[in-house]
């Protein structure tokens, strides 16, 4: 599996990027590219209109969504104090993504500072 973070998300909103598009689509098709709680909430929160706000979240409840278990908290707490560069909402990415075995999909570089941890990029 591999999670989509909210950078990609992001970038495909407001540039179109045609690359990264490809990449997500051909990950979609094959039923590989997943959500969790803490990308669901930057990138939906990020839309002050209800209205755009649904119409994203119905697109991202089509992607399978991984669940942050106590043990990716747990994680998570470790990476922040490790790595507080780099905030909580990503520390919680990251956890979840060594946890649930996935695959980040992120253009954030500073991600790389938890591949040390078993994080593994896409």
């Amino acid at each position: 599996m591999v999670l989509v973070d909210t950078s990609i998300w992001i970038s495909l909103y407001r540039k179109g990027n045609a690359e990264i598009g490809e990449k997500l689509w051909a990950l979609a098709a094959a039923n590989q590219a997943a959500v969790c709680g803490q990308v669901w909430v930057e990138f939906l929160g990020g839309f002050r209109r209800v209205s755009e706000r649904r119409e994203h979240a119905t697109s991202l409840k089509s992607f399978p969504f991984l669940l942050s278990e106590k043990r990716a908290f747990e994680m998570a707490a470790n990476l922040l104090a490790d790595h507080p560069q780099m905030g909580p909402g990503d520390a919680i990415i990251a956890a979840t993504a060594i946890a649930t075995n996935s695959v980040l999909f992120t253009l954030d570089k500073g991600f790389r500072a938890f591949e040390s941890k078993g994080l593994r990029l896409y």
